[in-house]
C-alpha cells in the first residue's frame, strides 16, 4: 500500500511538473535542435556542437509533431517524451531487481527514481536524460539476463540501450566497454556476447558512419574539436582531479555519515535491530544541500550530486552484504560501469565534476539494493533467524524517490513553483506556466519578430537558442546556441560562424540578447560584448541597421535584404 501511494505521488507530482517553468537556455536548445534538423539543417554543417547526436534520436518524435502541430506547444511535448523515456527505464529497472526482492513492491519502489530523477530538472530530451536513462536500462537489463536462449533475449535489448546511449552521448563508450567486459566476466558464451554486444557496438558506429557519410569527416572532426577547445569539453589530467574534487566538496555531511556506518558496522552482531534503524534512513545524511540553504532546494544541480553520492555509498556497503551470491554480481556489472561513466560525463562535461551524477545514477540502485538488504539481514538476525518484517525492510527503497521528488521541485532558471501564474497561451512554450514577466517578455519578443517572414533568415545571440522557436524565420547559423566562451577563445570561436555566413550567405536579421529573465529583471542573465569582436563588429558595420531596440534586446536587419522585413512598432520597453 505504501509502495503504491509512493508510486502514484512521484508520478504524478513528476507529471505536474511537467507544466512549470519556462527556461529560454538549456531546455529551449534540446528543443531547437531537432526542430532545426526538420527545417532542413545538417548536422555537423549548418550545426556544429556535438549534443546534435541525441537531438538526432529526439529528430523523428519532433517532425511528427511538427507536421501534426506545428510548433504550438512544441516545448511540453518533448517533456512528455521525457517522462515516457523515465517511465520506462522504471519499467525496466522493476524486471531487472524484482528477483533480488521480496516482493513486487519493493521493486516499484526500487524502480521509481528513474522516474523521480530529472538531471538539473530540464525535462527534456538532452544528452543528459537520454544518456542517463539509455545507460541505466541497459546495464541493469544486461545484469539482470541469465546465460543461454532465455537471456538473449533481454541482452539485445540492453546492448540496443547501451548503444543508443553512446551515440546520444559519446564519452559513455567507456562505460559502454565496462559493460562489455563485465558481460564476459558473466558468460563467455557466443550467443550471449553477440546479442549484447553486436548492438552496444554496431548502433553507434553506424550513427557515426552515417553522419560522415552525409557531412563530411572534415566537418564531424571540426565539430568535436569546436566542443573541446572552445567549449569547455574534456581537458587534461586535471578535469579528472576536479571530478573527484567536487564529490568531495559538495559532500556536507561527510562528518555525519562516517559515524553512522560505524555505529551501524558496530551494532551489527550486537545489536542488530539498532543497525538496521540506522541503514533504514542512510540516505537522508546524503542531503545534498546545507540546511542553512532554503527548503525545498532551489538548486538545480542537488539531485544530481545526491545521485552521485548515493551511488559511491554502495561500496561500503557492500561489506554488510557481501555473503549475498548477487552482491558481487551487481557491484561488477552495474556499479562499476557506473563509475567509469561518472567519471567520463564528469570529465567530458563543460559542467565538470556535477555531471558525475549523470553517469553515476545506475549505482543509486546498487545501493538501495544493498541497503534493503542488510535491513533484512539486520532484522532477521534480530528476530533469531525468523523472516524479516516486509515494511521495515522497504525502507531504503522508499527514502531514494522521497528525497528525488522533493528535490525535483526546483525550477531550472525560472521562479520557484508559486510565483508562476501565468501560463503561456501559444507558440512553442504554450501551456506551460511561468513568471509574469518572462510571459511578457515573450508576448514582446514574439510580437517584434512576427515582421520577419518565412523566407526570411534569422540568427540570435548570445546564449539564446529559445529565438528560434519564437519566429517563423529561417535559423541562420551553424551554432543554435552561440555561446559565451573564455575572453582569449572569443575572436577564434566567433570567426567559425562569421565562416559559415561567408560561405552561405549573412542573415537577414541578427537578433542581439543583452538580458536573458529567469523569473525577473533581478534575476536574470545579462550578456556582455566585447568591443572589436567578429561578431560586434559585423554588426557595427554598413551591412547592417538597428531597426528596434528593446531594454532585453535590439534587432539588426541586413541592409541589402530582399525578404520584406517589417520593422516593429518603436512603442515598447
Amino acid at each position: 500500500m505504501l509502495a503504491g501511494a509512493l508510486s502514484l505521488a512521484v508520478v504524478g507530482v513528476t507529471y505536474w511538473r511537467l507544466f512549470y517553468g519556462v527556461d529560454l537556455t538549456d531546455e529551449s536548445f534540446y528543443v531547437a535542435l531537432p526542430y532545426r534538423f526538420v527545417l532542413g539543417a545538417r548536422p555537423f554543417v549548418d550545426e556544429t556542437t556535438v549534443s546534435q547526436q541525441a537531438a538526432l534520436l529526439v529528430y523523428p518524435f519532433v517532425r511528427a509533431y511538427a507536421a501534426l502541430a506545428g510548433v504550438d506547444g512544441l516545448v511540453l511535448f518533448v517533456r512528455h517524451l521525457q517522462l515516457a523515456l523515465s517511465l520506462l527505464v522504471a519499467g525496466a529497472a522493476f524486471v531487472s531487481l524484482r528477483r533480488l526482492v521480496r516482493s513486487d513492491a519493493a521493486a516499484v519502489a526500487l524502480a521509481l527514481p528513474a522516474v523521480a530523477f530529472v538531471p538539473f530538472d530540464v525535462h527534456s530530451l538532452s544528452y543528459n536524460t537520454l544518456g542517463c536513462g539509455l545507460f541505466t536500462a541497459g546495464s541493469l537489463l544486461a545484469f539482470a539476463a541469465a546465460p543461454g536462449r532465455g537471456g538473449r533475449r533481454r541482452l539485445l535489448v540492453a546492448g540496443a540501450c547501451l548503444g543508443l546511449a553512446v551515440f546520444a552521448y559519446p564519452p559513455l563508450v567507456a562505460a559502454g566497454a565496462a559493460c562489455l567486459a563485465a558481460r564476459l566476466l558473466a558468460s563467455r558464451r557466443a550467443g550471449d556476447l553477440a546479442a549484447f554486444g553486436l548492438p552496444l557496438v554496431l548502433l553507434p558506429l553506424a550513427g557515426m558512419t552515417a553522419l560522415v557519410a552525409t557531412s563530411g569527416l572534415h566537418a564531424v572532426a571540426r565539430g568535436y574539436r569546436n566542443s573541446t577547445g572552445n567549449l569547455g569539453h574534456g581537458g587534461g589530467l586535471g578535469k579528472l582531479w576536479d571530478v573527484v574534487d567536487h564529490q568531495a566538496t559538495t559532500f556536507h555531511y561527510w562528518y555525519v555519515l562516517l559515524p553512522v556506518l560505524a555505529l551501524a558496522a558496530a551494532a551489527w552482531r550486537l545489536r542488530p535491530a539498532l543497525a538496521a534503524s540506522v541503514l533504514s534512513l542512510l540516505p537522508l545524511v546524503l542531503w545534498p544541500v546545507s540546511l542553512s540553504r532554503a527548503f525545498p532546494p532551489t538548486t538545480f544541480s542537488a539531485s544530481v550530486e545526491f545521485a552521485a553520492h548515493d551511488g559511491l555509498l554502495a561500496l561500503p556497503l557492500f561489506a554488510f552484504v557481501r555473503r549475498r551470491p548477487e552482491a558481487q554480481r551487481l557491484l561488477v556489472a552495474v556499479w562499476a560501469p557506473a563509475l567509469v561513466a561518472g567519471a567520463a560525463t564528469g570529465y567530458a562535461s563543460s559542467n565538470g565534476g556535477v555531471n558525475a551524477g549523470v553517469g553515476l545514477f545506475p549505482a543509486t540502485f546498487v545501493t538501495t539494493v544493498f541497503l534493503v538488504w542488510a535491513v533484512e539481514d539486520a532484522l532477521r538476525r534480530a528476530g533469531r533467524a525468523r523472516p524479516a518484517p516486509a515494511l521495515p525492510a522497504l525502507a531504503p527503497a522508499l527514502v531514494v524517490p522521497a528525497i528525488l521528488l522533493v528535490l525535483g521541485t526546483a525550477v531550472y532558471r525560472d521562479g520557484p513553483l508559486s510565483r508562476l501564474p501565468t501560463a503561456v497561451s501559444g507558440g512553442a512554450f504554450a501551456g506551460i506556466r511561468t513568471s509574469t514577466n518572462k510571459a511578457l517578455y515573450l508576448d514582446q519578443l514574439e510580437h517584434d519578430l512576427a515582421g520577419v517572414g518565412h523566407s526570411c533568415r534569422i540568427a540570435f545571440f548570445k546564449d539564446f537558442p529559445a529565438g528560434y522557436l519564437l519566429t517563423a524565420a529561417r535559423p541562420d547559423t551553424n551554432a543554435a546556441w552561440v555561446a559565451t566562451v573564455r575572453s582569449d577563445r572569443t575572436e577564434a570561436y566567433q570567426d567559425d560562424l562569421v565562416r559559415y555566413w561567408q560561405r552561405h550567405g549573412f542573415p537577414d536579421v541578427a537578433v542581439v540578447v543583452r538580458l536573458i529573465p529567469y523569473e525577473s529583471r533581478r534575476s536574470a542573465r545579462v550578456e556582455r560584448y566585447l568591443p572589436g569582436t567578429p561578431l560586434a563588429d559585423l554588426l557595427a558595420s554598413p551591412a547592417y541597421r538597428l531597426i528596434a531596440r528593446r531594454y532585453n534586446y535590439a534587432l539588426y536587419e541586413r541592409r541589402s535584404s530582399t525578404c520584406g522585413v517589417v520593422p516593429p512598432a518603436r512603442s515598447g520597453t
